[in-house]
């Protein structure tokens, strides 16, 4: 028998199967596209990481490089002394700044958070602080002024330079945390798609496996994704121009980039799984004191640990390197501490350079003493202990005799090689410990602490000696060189370091007033010293005179003395001084000061000018037949290279004729400046002015020279006038002048013509002018003026 064959399925049996794969179809088909929408959220976040996040840091990065490159392109641009180096520096220095500001903006024009904008905003404000000190510091440099530049950048400028890049690293570690987060929240999307294919695979075999296959593919193209993107991020850390070490949560070594490898000396794979403090190795660059490693601290505080100053790396093989460090633990989902990363760059070129600008700013660069403004600061220490423990001290000023003779023989560079031999000859007599300085030119200065005067007078008086027994030879010439030196007691009584400086150069320059190679103690009651200390009271006395117009010109005229009426014709120049009070003091009481200070050319520029400008109120068109004004010049004007132009310029600025100018030099100073003062009288006569001779016949040639020089009178010097009518050796000299000077067409002056016996003599030996209080008295140069306007009826108004 045959069996029956089984009935079909009922259909609604089927329609349950069929419901049924078509629940678990959807329910695939849903999880699915479940599982492929978290890879696809997973894989964007990857991008977003990647694309993103990287490209926030590398331009942190970028912005961070750009502003130490800047401040180590300033530095450098200090030090640059050749012009060209100095613009290739300047222009490096603005393009590093072009491409911070670059990397900010495109910073900017991204997503940021709240805080990122914030950090930003601070940076931005911080920059612009940094950047006007550095443009300041820039201005200083062009204009020549190296060590105001200098105190500048160490003051200010660098500080606030660290304060933005304090602010870069902030922001590059949010953004690090930022990313950090990202990443775990990829990975939370990651495991949960992985969740719902290997649910689906459990629900349907043969489905599950389909899908496993397309997860696995689409799992192992994210993980080829993620691995360009790690080679990539590495290549970046390759890259950098800093240091980059990363440990684990115990502080062992994973990874070093190239820049880590070349400064520690180790490479990764040596290094991989030993403990940081073995490869990383740093040390107080001051102390040489052992610092705990900042990975450790890192780790163990859950902080981020920074060092800038004073760290010294030394790497495997014993170098060292000055470095700046950051490390800076990283964290798991829930805080862990999952391990470290050490960022640390080689700023030893910076920390030299630092260290030769803070030198240069306190030591003399050609000596390597001691400074002006360094000395201060040890002579004001000195000086505070004084007041409170009464010790007594001693300051020493010595300026060379006979420099100027090397300088003037062999040339600068064989005064200067003088100057460093003598600089080490003091250094090796002093004892240990005292300050010495070269505060400028050819002078020293040196202070002897815990020293009576007497004392230190005699330890002077040795040095003095050094020194004169000290030979310089430079190529084939050997010279001997001498000091003077003046010492001062520095006790709780002196007033100030600048009194207690003045003080010591007065004494020194008595003890070159008395005769050179010589110490000279300064007392409280010297007259000497009093006497040069109430000429130095002169030089800001003069000085404020001249800005106060406290000068007043005065005029003497020079009359014929025979065959010719008086006239109003000719007339000298006389400066008058006012004092505070209003009083009129005589040339005797300022002159020696303001010759022996070298104030002459800038009171000749006053009188000058003042001359000039009061003389241009008269109509000189009604004065043709008028005689001329006598301006008198100093010697020291000769040797101002500026002083022959200045006056040619006053004169075409006024308008006054040439005619009506004559000047006057004495006989001693054209002597002692033969070639300048021909240079000087023949392009003043070659202007239109005339020439005078002052005080002739003092000096011991002057018939020698005369003919050589083009000018138009010579004033017989007073001491041949004063006592003429009773010595017969005076009126043979004075003829033997006026007949020279006849013989060569140049008229004479008899000056300090002050009787009528003294006049008649003169008219006898037919001298052709006199000058003095019997012939007129000096008077107002403005009543001068009013009374020649009112001879010639005509005038004009003062512009």
């Amino acid at each position: 028998m045959t069996a029956a064959p089984l009935p079909a399925s009922p259909p609604r049996r089927r329609l349950s199967v069929g419901a049924g794969f078509a629940a678990l179809l959807a329910l695939m088909v849903l999880l699915t596209a479940l599982g492929v929408v978290y890879m696809n959220v997973a894989e964007r976040r990857l991008g977003k990481i990647v694309n993103v996040h990287m490209e926030r840091i590398e331009l942190a990065t970028q912005m961070r490089h750009n502003a130490r490159e800047r401040i180590v392109s300033l530095q450098k641009l200090i030090l640059l002394s050749d012009p060209f180096e100095r613009d290739e520096q300047w222009l490096r220095f603005n393009n590093l700044a072009g491409e911070f500001a670059a990397a900010r903006g495109r910073l900017l024009e991204m997503q940021l958070s709240a805080e990122e904008r914030e950090l930003l905003e601070q940076q931005g404000r911080l920059t612009g602080v940094a950047r006007a000190v550095q443009d300041h510091v820039v201005e200083l440099a062009f204009q020549g002024q190296l060590r105001d530049a200098q105190r500048l950048l160490l003051d200010q400028a660098i500080p606030t330079q660290d304060a933005v890049l304090e602010q870069l690293a902030q922001l590059y570690a949010l953004q690090k945390r930022q990313a950090d987060s990202a990443v775990e929240e990829t990975k939370r999307a990651y495991q949960q798609a992985r969740g719902l294919l290997v649910a689906l695979s459990l629900l349907i075999v043969t489905l599950g496996f389909v899908i496993a296959v397309a997860v696995i593919r689409r799992a192992r193209r994210a993980d080829v994704e993620l691995h360009q993107e790690k080679e990539r991020a590495l290549a970046t850390l390759h890259s950098m121009g800093d240091g980059v070490i990363s440990t684990d949560g115990t502080g062992r070594v994973e990874y070093l980039n190239p820049i880590a490898e070349r400064l520690t000396g180790w490479d990764t794979q040596e290094a991989r799984g030993r403990r940081i403090g073995e490869i990383f190795t740093i040390a107080h660059d001051s102390t040489r004191k052992p610092v705990q490693n900042p990975v450790a601290r890192a780790l163990a505080g859950r902080e981020v640990v920074t060092a800038d100053t004073d760290i010294v790396l030394t790497g495997r093989r014993g170098e060292e390197h000055a470095i700046e460090l950051a490390a800076t633990p990283l964290r798991g989902a829930v805080g862990e501490v999952l391990g470290a990363v050490l960022i640390f760059r080689d700023v030893t070129e910076m920390r030299a350079l630092a260290r030769e600008i803070a030198h240069q700013a306190t030591h003399d660069t050609l000596t390597g003493l001691y400074n002006r403004r360094e000395f201060e600061k040890h002579l004001q220490s000195a000086l505070d202990r004084t007041r409170s423990n009464g010790a007594q001290h001693a300051l020493c000023y010595i300026d060379l005799d006979l420099f100027k003779l090397v300088n003037d023989s062999s040339g600068h560079a064989a005064g200067d090689e003088l100057l460093r031999q003598l600089a080490q000859l003091l250094r090796s007599r002093l004892p240990h410990g005292t300050a010495l300085a070269r505060p400028d030119g050819d002078e020293f200065v040196l202070l002897f602490e815990n020293c009576a005067l007497e004392r230190a007078g005699g330890l002077a008086e040795e040095l003095r000696e050094a020194i004169r027994d000290f030979r310089f030879t430079w190529e084939d010439k050997t010279f001997s060189v001498a000091a003077s030196i003046g010492v001062v007691r520095v006790t709780a009584d002196t007033n100030s370091i600048y009194d207690a400086m003045q003080s010591a150069d007065v004494a020194c320059r008595v003890a070159k007033d008395e005769g050179r190679n010589r110490v000279h103690l300064y007392q409280q009651n010297d007259l000497t010293i009093l006497r040069r200390q109430r000429e130095i009271g002169w030089v800001q006395r003069l000085n404020e005179a001249v800005r106060k117009n406290r000068f007043t010109l005065y005029c003497q005229a020079i009359q014929p003395l025979k065959g010719r009426k008086k006239h109003a014709g000719h007339y000298e120049i006389l400066a008058r001084l006012a004092d505070e009070t209003g009083h009129i003091v005589t040339p005797a009481a300022y002159l020696p000061a303001a010759e022996r200070y070298h104030l002459m050319p800038m009171i000749d520029r006053w009188v000058v000018r003042e001359t000039l400008e009061q003389l241009r109120t008269l109509n000189w068109e009604g004065l043709s037949d008028f005689g001329c004004f006598n301006i008198n010049l100093s010697g020291q004007s000769l040797y101002d290279p500026e002083f022959l132009p200045f006056v040619l310029e006053s004169i075409r600025e006024s308008g006054v004729p040439p005619k009506h100018l004559c000047f006057e030099i004495t006989e001693t100073a054209a002597v002692t400046n033969l070639a300048t003062a021909m240079r000087l009288i023949g392009t003043l006569k070659g202007a239109g002015c005339r020439f005078a001779l002052d005080d002739f016949g003092s000096g011991l040639s002057s018939f020698a020279y005369l003919k050589s020089m083009r000018v138009d009178y010579l004033k017989i010097d007073g001491v041949f006038i004063r006592n003429l009518p009773d010595d017969a050796s005076d009126v043979a000299m004075v003829n033997s002048i006026n007949q020279v000077a006849h013989a060569m067409g140049i008229q004479t002056v008899a000056e300090y013509v002050e009787n009528d016996a003294i006049r008649e003599t003169l008219v006898k030996l037919g001298v052709d002018y006199g000058q003095g209080y019997a012939l007129a008295v000096p008077r107002p140069l403005v009543q001068a003026l009013k009374d020649i306007q009112e001879l010639n009826h005509y005038s004009k108004p003062r512009r």
